[in-house]
């Protein structure tokens, strides 16, 4: 029961998380994608659901990060 609810909140977090240490979003989503996409083919995640569900969070965390422009808020 913990697994979906990770993978519908997890992968968001980390394309907001490396888009502000990148400051690019393309990045962000790019180095997220990259590490389910490791943690996928170690047989990890093997239930076509769980992936099926970081995908839609992949996508809802680049809107999140597109929408609210966080790739843009300047550093300190």
């Amino acid at each position: 029961m913990i697994w979906p609810i990770l993978a519908l909140f997890l992968p968001c977090l980390m394309v907001i998380i490396f888009t502000q240490i990148a400051q690019n979003k393309w990045i962000g989503l790019l180095v997220s994608s990259i590490t389910i996409g490791v943690s996928v083919y170690k047989g990890f995640f093997n239930d076509e659901v769980i992936i099926l569900l970081d995908v839609v969070s992949l996508v809802i965390g680049f809107y999140i990060v597109d929408s609210l422009e966080i790739d843009k808020i300047e550093s300190r």
